[in-house]
């Protein structure tokens, strides 16, 4: 504000001062005058006076001094330095009155500017004082051309120019403070703007932090009259709008998920854990009403084959018409579920009597009688059902385990049985449950020992490999044999890291045999159909290959026919994996599964190995001869080896090697051992001078 006022009061007498000196131009040159006739009149306009050197005289003269015009001192109200306008009349100089003085001749006339210091400076204050009042007002004219002379008939100050100038500082000052007076009101109007800014900030700012604390994503936060911040408040609630589409997905998700969580997509049932909850609400109502409940455990009988047989899209379409039917049966107080697999289950709540499970699972038979159409084909199933009754079962997972043992009893009976939980399953169960524990147990605390059975070459008599076996001797229990443990250890999943334990353990060991026998000696290794079935087991293979430093070629791996028939392709491509690698591949207890002829081809086996049960039909029945002579010559044409297990009589080892088996494995040949290394130290066992007496002796079956 300061600022503005010095600007204005600056421009004001920078006018005033170029005001003046416009004035001091306004005058008539020497020539003019020299022109003008006498007696004619002229004008002088912005003339200064001055004094003489003695101070005796004032003088007026112009800015360029071209006009000298002498004054008497004794005229009134005149000063040095004063500004004036003169009207003076042209005369001769002998008109001249007594009271004029002129300069003498060749006298120096004092300039304006030696008065003023240069023009510069202010008018000296030298000048001598003025005459009395009562002296001649006349004046003079000299010059340094005496022909112009002129008379001074009356002067006057030249107010005006002030006027102007001030006039004009005034007009400069107005325009300053109005200019100093509209910034203040634009500030005035700022302040006010910001003021208004502010408070909608932080409205806006209230409401944010109330929607985020509610997490209410469904409103819209409303800012008017305020331009700057209505652009934040739409982007705020763009921003709601996403986060409202995003709840909306997020919760139409968690929908989907608690739907998946809890019915089977593809029959549209209960689960197992909807199942097991709607099981605990039957029961708290049961305990109430004193009513009794009862729980039936469904499996299909032949589902893998139907699979096998037609694809998973027909199994999968069997399995949701089995859905409907059983559905569309029973109550709606009744809940059927589908608990995994082919495996389903139904609560009957609210039943009379045992007899009434019988009769409902009598009613699940009946329904799976008749014959499904399935794609253009006709299919048939049945099913194995357990029964487990409440109040036998007083909590809603114990009578889930009562059923489902009692179903597994049913399987094993037949097809289409029906089996009630008793005492005696209820044994079995525990009994299974115990040495399911304490097979756990001993995996961990590494009491699973391998023991290896060697394998003859019947051309050369030599080991050619040796059989890696799982041994479990319990602490308390004493031994228990494989056929005891490793069924549940592959119902419960433990055969995983069961087989993987003697995987790597016979491939440490064959590395040993090498340097020992000086010749190669494979490790044959059990892998069940579980293993066999992972897609990383191929992984898995090369990766115990990769630590152990065994050759692959080194390695035979023994697997079932049942853990080739769920699927062909893939065991098929396994198969060629494995051998690509260098692993040769054998099919075990060859001949006691289905349709064992038919897959055969199919799968890039290396060897057979004859179940033992061969060997007793070989020698009391001619056909059974016919049948292994047949699948001996389809074996050759097929490039596999031909391996039996389970010799332990000389008539048998004169039998297979009388019908050209290449390689056997039995008691008679040699038992199963913790130290193989031993057995190839000696180059031959302790049972081999026998075996070649025993073969010179044997009878050969004509």
């Amino acid at each position: 504000m300061a600022a503005m006022l010095v600007v204005a009061l600056g421009a004001g007498i920078l006018c005033t001062t170029q005001g003046q000196w416009s004035f001091l131009f306004r005058h008539e040159s020497i020539q003019q005058l020299q022109q003008l006739p006498e007696n004619s009149v002229a004008h002088l306009v912005g003339v200064v006076i001055y004094a003489d050197e003695q101070g005796g005289q004032y003088w007026v003269e112009d800015k360029t001094g071209a006009v000298p015009i002498a004054l008497n001192p004794g005229w009134p109200g005149i000063h040095v330095g004063d500004t004036i306008s003169i009207e003076a009349r042209k005369v001769a100089s002998t008109d001249l009155g007594s009271g004029g003085l002129a300069p003498k001749p060749g006298s120096q006339r004092p300039s304006l500017r030696s008065q003023m210091g240069g023009g510069e400076g202010p008018m000296s204050a030298g000048a001598a004082a003025p005459p009395d009042k009562g002296e001649t007002a006349g004046l003079s004219i000299t010059d340094a051309a005496p022909e112009v002379r002129l008379t001074v008939i009356k002067f006057e100050r030249n107010y005006m120019h002030w006027l102007l100038a001030a006039l004009f500082a005034v007009m400069c000052l107005l325009a300053g403070l109005f200019m100093l007076l509209r910034r203040i009101r634009l500030q005035e109007e700022a302040l006010s703007k910001a003021s208004d800014t502010t408070h909608a900030i932080a409205d806006l700012s209230t409401e944010v932090q109330r929607l985020t604390q509610e997490a209410a994503f469904n409103c819209e936060i409303s800012v008017r009259g305020v331009p700057e911040v209505a652009p934040l408040a739409e982007g705020f609630n763009a921003m709601l709008l996403e986060l409202q589409r995003r709840d909306r997905a997020r919760k139409e998700a968690e929908s989907r998920l608690q739907h998946m969580s809890l019915v089977d997509e593809l029959t549209g049932l209960p689960n197992r854990r909807l199942l097991s909850d709607r099981l605990s609400q039957c029961l708290a109502r049961a305990r109430r009403d004193q009513r009794m409940v009862a729980l039936l455990c469904i499996d299909l009988d032949g589902f893998k084959l139907v699979n096998d047989s037609f694809g998973h899209s027909t199994g999968d379409a069997l399995l949701g018409q089995v859905a409907q039917r059983l559905k569309a049966r029973f109550r709606q107080s009744d809940t059927l579920a589908r608990i995994g697999g082919d495996e389903f289950a139904l609560i009957l709540d609210h039943i009379e009597s045992r007899d009434d499970a019988q009769k409902a699972a009598e009613i699940v038979l009946d329904l799976l009688k008749e014959t499904f159409q399935i794609n253009g084909r006709s299919v048939r199933t049945s099913a194995g059902i357990g029964i487990g009754i409440f109040p036998d079962g007083t909590e809603s997972g114990q009578l889930l385990q009562q059923a489902d043992c009692a179903m597994f009893a049913a399987k094993r009976v037949g097809k289409s049985r029906i089996v009630h939980f008793g005492d005696d399953l209820g044994s079995a169960a525990r009994e299974r449950l115990t040495l399911e524990g304490e097979l756990q147990n001993a995996l961990a605390k590494s009491q699973i020992s391998v023991h290896y059975q060697p394998e003859f070459d019947l051309a050369t008599k030599s080991i050619v490999r040796f059989e890696a076996l799982a041994r479990w001797t319990h602490p308390e229990l004493g031994p228990i044999v494989p056929v005891s443990f490793i069924p549940i250890a592959e119902e419960s999943g433990l055969i995983i890291p069961l087989g993987a334990h003697i995987m790597e353990r016979a491939c440490r060991h064959a590395v040993r045999w090498q340097e020992v026998a000086g010749r190669p000696v494979q490790a044959a290794v059990n892998v069940s159909s579980v293993q066999f079935a992972r897609d990383s087991f191929f992984e898995e293979v090369a990766d115990v290959l990769h630590r152990t430093g065994l050759q692959p070629n080194l390695l035979q791996i023994e697997i079932t026919e049942s853990a080739t028939v769920t699927g062909i392709e893939r065991a098929a491509d396994m198969m060629r994996r494995l051998k690509r690698m260098g692993v040769s591949v054998a099919v075990d207890d060859f001949g006691t599964g289905y349709s064992c002829l038919n897959y055969l081809p199919k799968l890039p086996f290396d060897a057979l190995k004859l179940d033992r049960s061969f060997l007793n039909e070989l020698m009391v029945r001619r056909e059974t001869k016919d049948f292994v002579q047949s699948i001996l010559m389809m074996a050759r044409n097929l490039r596999m080896k031909t391996i039996v297990e389970g010799i332990e009589k000389t008539e048998q080892l004169n039998m297979i090697r009388k019908l050209g088996i290449d390689e056997a494995q039995g008691y008679l040949l040699g038992r199963a051992s913790q130290d193989p290394e031993a057995v190839l130290r000696q180059g031959r066992t302790a049972a081999e001078p026998q075996y070649e007496s025993e073969v010179s002796a044997a009878e050969v079956f004509a």
